[in-house]
This record gives C-alpha cells, sequence and structure tokens, in this order.
C-alpha cells in the first residue's frame, strides 16, 4: 500500500528524470517553433545575422495532416454477454469526439515533438450531463509513469501532476487555505535553475511576493492499480507527511429541467466516491482517465518513448547552421571596388554608391591615360558547389528517418491502383503504423468517456434523439455498462464504414432480387443501412378492386338498353 512518503519518492525520481532532460526538450521545442538561435550560446543581439529553416515544422504538421484528414469517430460492437446498449454507446462517444478533435491533434503533436505525450478525461460539472467530462492534452513530463513496467496495462501506478489555484484547491478538496505552501506560476519547460526546482520539488516560494491570484500549488494525483486507489497528495500540503485527499468529487444525475443555458451554473449533487478508484469497466477492472500516445518507443524501456524530432536532431541542426552560412556567403557578394587614392573625389564616391542610372562621375585623370589600374572590383570567391551539395543529402536524411510516403508530401507519383489502395489502407509506410497508433487512443477515448459518463448519470436516465433503426430512446448508466467492442472508423480499417456497406448493398440489390430474395425485407434493410424513414418499409395498400367488365353486346352498367322505339321501360 502507497503512503505519503512512497509518492514523494516517486515525484522525487520521476522530477530527476526529465529535469536531466530539460535542455533537450527545450531544444525540440525550439526546433519546432523556428527558433533555433534564441539561446544564451547564440545571443541576438551579437550583430550576425542568422537564419532558420522551418523543416521540423514541416516534418511535424505533415503527419498532422496526414493522420486527421477527417473527424474522429467509432463504431461499437455488442458485449459478447449481452450487456449495454452499443447504438446508444456509439451515439455518445462519437458525439464527445467530435468536441475533442483539437485536444487530439494538440496530444498527437506533443507525441511527435517530445518522447510521448498523454490525454487526460477528468469529470467536471456542467447542467448538461453530456458535458460533465473535459478532455486535455499532457505533456510527458506531467505524467508520472512505471518506468518499470513493459506495457501500459502492466503499470503498478499511473499519476498526474499540475498546479492548481489555491483557492480551487481549499475549495475542492475542503482545506483552509493557510494549510498549504503556495507559489507562482511557472511552466517547466520555460523554467531555468532554482526556478524550475522550486516548481518541480515543491521548494515553498515566497508567497508575499506575488498576489492571491497567482498563489498556486503543486497537486500529484496517483492511481494505485495494485490496490485499486486514489490517492492526491501534494508536497506543499503539511509538509507532504499526510494525503490532500483520497477518491474524486463527481456531479451525478440527469438534466436539470430548469435550466436555461449551459452557462447556468447548476444546483447539482455532488458526490464524493472513496470506493477505489471509480472509473470501472464492466468486468470490474480500474479504468485509469489518462490514455498514452506512443509514436515511438525506448527499446529498453518502452513507457519512455522516442521523439521523431530527435530522431533527426543532427540533421535539423546542420540544416540550420547550413541556410546561416550560405546567407553569410550571399550577403557578403556586394559590388565593391577598390580605387587608387585620390583618384576620386568624395562627389564622385557618393555618386558611384548611389548607382544612379545616367549620372556622370569625373575623375582626376591625366588626359590620355588609361582608367584601367585605378579601380577594379574587389575579388569574391564563390561558395562552393559542395555546400548545396551536402544540404541537399541533409534534407534526404531528414525524409528517410521520417518514412512518409512520397503523396504526404505533395509529390506527384507514377503509382498503380493497387499501391494506392495500399496508401489509403495505411499498410505501406510509416503513416500506417502511427494510424494505428491514432486508432488505439480515439477507442480508449470512447470507452474511457463512457464509463466515466455511466458514473456521471448514476440512477437517472437522459433522453436522446438517435437515427433509425434506434430512434427516440432512454439513456442510462445500463446501456453503457458492457465490454464492447471499439472500432475506430476509416478508410481502411476493419469493420468498413457506412458509406463502404451503402456501396455494396446497393450494387448487390438487383441480384439479390433476381435470385429469389424477398423485396420487402430487402427494403427493410435499405432503410436501415440509408438511415431513411421508417415509413417507407411499410408496404402501400393494395389499389382498389376494379368491378368486371360487362358480358359482350351489353352497354355498361348504369346506361339504358336502346330498344327499337327507344329505351325499354323497366330497364
Amino acid at each position: 500500500m502507497l503512503e505519503p512518503s512512497d509518492i514523494r519518492d516517486l515525484c522525487e525520481q520521476h522530477d530527476l528524470y526529465w529535469d536531466q532532460r530539460r535542455d533537450q526538450l527545450r531544444e525540440l521545442r525550439r526546433l519546432y517553433m523556428t527558433r533555433f538561435w534564441e539561446t544564451e550560446t547564440y545571443p541576438t543581439l551579437d550583430g550576425i545575422l542568422r537564419t532558420e529553416v522551418p523543416k521540423a515544422y514541416a516534418v511535424v504538421e505533415s503527419y498532422l495532416g496526414s493522420l486527421y484528414a477527417k473527424n474522429p469517430s467509432v463504431r461499437v460492437e455488442p458485449d459478447l454477454r449481452d450487456r449495454g446498449n452499443p447504438e446508444v454507446a456509439q451515439a455518445t462517444a462519437n458525439q464527445y469526439l467530435l468536441t475533442i478533435r483539437e485536444q487530439l491533434e494538440d496530444a498527437t503533436r506533443l507525441a511527435l515533438i517530445y518522447p510521448c505525450a498523454f490525454m487526460k478525461l477528468a469529470p467536471v460539472e456542467s447542467v448538461d450531463p453530456l458535458k460533465r467530462v473535459s478532455c486535455a492534452a499532457l505533456p510527458p513530463w506531467e505524467v508520472i509513469v512505471d518506468a518499470t513496467a513493459f506495457s501500459w496495462d502492466q503499470q503498478r501506478h499511473v499519476g498526474h501532476v499540475y498546479l492548481m489555484p489555491l483557492a480551487e484547491a481549499a475549495e475542492r478538496y475542503g482545506k483552509d487555505p493557510e494549510d498549504f505552501k503556495t507559489r507562482a506560476y511557472s511552466k517547466w519547460i520555460e523554467a531555468t535553475g532554482i526556478a524550475g526546482k522550486s516548481v518541480m520539488m515543491g521548494v515553498d516560494s515566497n508567497a508575499g511576493a506575488v498576489p492571491d491570484s497567482d498563489r498556486w500549488v503543486r497537486i500529484v494525483e496517483l492511481y494505485d492499480l495494485l490496490e485499486d486507489r486514489l490517492l492526491v497528495w501534494s508536497g506543499d500540503f503539511d509538509d507532504g507527511n499526510s494525503f490532500l485527499f483520497e477518491g474524486v468529487k463527481v456531479q451525478v444525475g440527469g438534466l436539470d429541467p430548469d435550466a436555461q443555458a449551459d452557462t447556468e451554473t447548476p444546483d447539482s449533487e455532488i458526490v464524493h466516491e472513496t470506493t477505489g478508484i471509480p472509473f470501472k469497466s464492466a468486468s470490474g477492472r480500474p479504468v485509469v482517465p489518462i490514455l498514452p500516445l506512443y509514436f515511438s518507443r525506448d527499446p529498453d524501456t518502452p513507457l519512455r518513448g522516442y521523439s521523431l524530432i530527435h530522431r533527426s536532431l543532427d540533421q535539423f541542426r546542420e540544416m540550420n547552421v547550413m541556410r546561416t552560412y550560405q546567407a553569410q556567403g550571399v550577403r557578403r557578394m556586394a559590388r565593391q571596388w577598390m580605387v587608387r587614392a585620390g583618384f576620386l573625389s568624395e562627389d564622385s564616391a557618393a555618386k558611384i554608391s548611389q548607382g544612379l542610372d545616367g549620372e556622370f562621375v569625373e575623375v582626376d585623370l591625366v588626359p590620355g591615360a588609361p582608367l584601367e589600374g585605378n579601380i577594379i572590383p574587389v575579388p569574391q570567391a564563390p561558395i562552393p558547389g559542395d555546400i548545396a551539395a551536402y544540404a541537399t543529402t541533409v534534407d534526404m536524411d531528414i525524409r528517410d528517418a521520417g518514412l512518409l510516403a512520397p503523396f504526404t508530401r505533395g509529390e506527384v507519383t507514377k503509382s498503380t491502383a493497387t499501391e494506392q489502395n495500399l496508401l489509403a489502407a495505411y499498410t505501406s509506410s510509416e503513416l500506417g503504423r502511427m494510424a494505428r497508433i491514432r486508432d488505439a487512443v480515439i477507442t480508449g477515448l470512447a470507452q474511457t468517456y463512457n464509463i466515466i459518463l455511466s458514473v456521471v448519470l448514476g440512477d437517472d436516465a437522459e433522453p436522446l434523439a438517435l437515427p433509425n433503426p434506434v430512434g427516440p430512446t432512454i439513456l442510462s448508466a445500463d446501456d453503457l455498462t458492457g465490454d464492447f467492442g471499439y472500432w475506430a472508423v476509416d478508410a481502411g480499417t476493419t469493420p468498413m464504414s457506412d458509406l463502404a456497406k451503402q456501396q455494396s448493398l446497393e450494387r448487390l440489390a438487383p441480384i439479390l432480387v433476381q435470385l429469389g430474395a424477398d423485396p420487402a425485407l430487402l427494403l427493410e434493410e435499405m432503410v436501415r443501412v440509408f438511415q431513411l424513414p421508417e415509413n417507407l418499409a411499410t408496404p402501400a395498400p393494395p389499389p382498389p378492386e376494379m368491378a368486371p367488365p360487362p358480358p359482350e353486346g351489353l352497354p355498361p352498367e348504369g346506361l339504358p338498353i336502346e330498344g327499337p322505339a327507344g329505351p325499354v321501360p323497366g330497364v
């Protein structure tokens, strides 16, 4: 069982590991933001003009543009034990995924620049129960991982380290503000020296030097997976000798019928969940609302990760150095002249410097003497051609390290239809491996959201209007309780997308009718797949029966029979 002293040791090990890599992470960040030369080693006021190449930004954003060409969504397969409602779970998950695409792209960007990144879901207060789960992208130095584990599911503990305003911490955890040591807010990656250690190690800062609105405390939220406990600890509370809180507070209940807008402060019921980790799957397994995003891994320590930018760090450095050298060489190629002393007057030298067209320049020269030898251009050594060849080689090294397909860089290739299908299916490039990792994160987000939503709903129910064939229904926690199968919907994933199913059904419908299939059943399937109105599947009423035709030679019914002398009476 973890004690406060154990969490203190975990935090110190975590801080020590990332503090040793702070300078390296800063360099990766500067490369992406095209600020490579903004360091103490290269002061900006030394009079040297330096040039940067936004190559790291181009590499990262090209991956993002390829990975997120469409909105994330999932398909939910039924539970093997027939628990829950997969259609309802799919609708709630996809609605949530549409709102967190920005956070998903932010986490992907962090995972490409730094060794890894994480996404965290957390319950928040809101009038609408479907919006009581927030999502945030976390950098690697904010998440405590069990580095001794060989996979994410085999960890003994997972933690989140973050700063919280003093007033919020005192209200959330029911403590007096005077019980905390406070500090000024500071971003870890931008902190240096003592300031950085103060933020990460819990050193007390001078609270009187900052206003009350800028007083923060450091919180460690740790999930003990062995003992099934959610522990909240802070080195700024009781000198870290006791836990700050245990469990989590969750707003439960359905939508308030008197609520006018989402911005209205809800008169909510807050439940303090203390029975272990409150988020569990249908089989009772604890679910940590922190999802990892590793695009590359350290072979010996998989949960530490490996940065895509760091893989080509030397090449990015060389490109900036080489481009600066080329720029300085071009600037030195000015039109300069060497003139014999006294050959030009001050006015004549000024006219040559101005370079006006049609200008006459007077020189002090003996009549008949030639101009040669009195003024000559300053010799310029050309930039060696090997410099440009070397820059091209460096660029090719970066491309080889990325293993991207040419079409992702906008290059036109003479590829066959088979090659294009393989690229669309993400099976023949580095991008395919990243797409599978992305899909795993999307499905994890959908599954975790539904689990948290089932806790948020409690015993209440929420009306929903789903498309056919489900239609209007009532959402409850039982609908979301099930070990469903989650699949990310994409052009090349399985099961295939709705569009592919519609095209297949449209192509097979005439063949099925010719083979004797029931047209009524086929109509019902088309209405379901294309999500058409249900009344289209209702068979039309039969047409009214027609009266039989009159015998041959007799007039239609209702007309008189004509005799020789006119109509026959009584007929």
